[in-house]
């Protein structure tokens, strides 16, 4: 039987702990370069081609914004367990500031991941 987990203690770290983040979303990837020839009689083949990941994380503004551009080694935490954790190296690629009429400004960040994706153990 697998233990779920609630991801109520999550967290974002790029390069230290972003406060304020409610959420973040992460997409792992793998490409594929067709290689249909006129062997396969009409029915596509492909290849393996390169893995990438990317993703995004938005929360509520608690200071200034973070700088977008260089590459930043990213964690992020499904809960408080050290196993529990994504980690790799970022470059955030989008700031998207918003406000509404209740006042409360937010951000939302977008991210390219640049190298191996650690992924959770447990």
């Amino acid at each position: 039987m697998s233990t779920k987990h609630a991801g109520n203690a999550g967290e974002v770290k790029a390069a230290a702990s972003v406060a304020g983040i409610k959420s973040w979303t992460l997409d792992q990837v793998f490409d594929v370069g067709e290689t249909t020839s006129f062997d396969d009689v009409g029915v596509k083949a492909f290849l393996p081609t390169g893995s990438g990941w990317s993703g995004t994380f938005e929360g509520y503004k608690t200071g200034a914004p973070l700088a977008i551009g260089a590459i930043i080694a990213g964690e992020f935490l499904e809960t408080q367990t050290a196993t529990q954790k994504f980690t790799g190296n970022i470059i955030l690629t989008g700031l998207h500031g918003a406000t509404g009429h209740d006042g409360i400004v937010t951000y939302a960040y977008d991210f390219q991941g640049t190298g191996a994706l650690v992924i959770p153990t447990a």
